[in-house]
């Protein structure tokens, strides 16, 4: 069974910060976590919300932990980033 995370962030711009984040789709997807909606806060334009499928819960702890996503958060201008792991009740 899938689990689900839940990732805001504070973004410099938001479309900039889109655009890496479609581009770093493939990182994602090698560790069994795929993208299901994308938000932007209508009162906080400078802060994204993304809901994600998880395969894999040990893969995408390492990858929400890692050295990989810290560049591409830097890239994209994130900072203030919260990442909330959901399992099935």
């Amino acid at each position: 069974m899938a689990e689900h995370a839940i990732w805001q962030a504070d973004v410099a711009d938001f479309d900039a910060w889109l655009k890496v984040f479609r581009e770093d789709a493939r990182a994602r997807k090698a560790v069994g976590i795929r993208e299901l909606h994308v938000w932007r806060d209508p009162d906080r334009t400078d802060h994204a919300v993304v809901l994600f499928e998880i395969t894999d819960l040990d893969k995408a702890r390492a990858f929400f932990d890692s050295e990989e996503l810290a560049m591409h958060h830097e890239r994209g201008g994130v900072a203030h980033v919260t990442v909330k792991l959901l399992e099935p009740a």
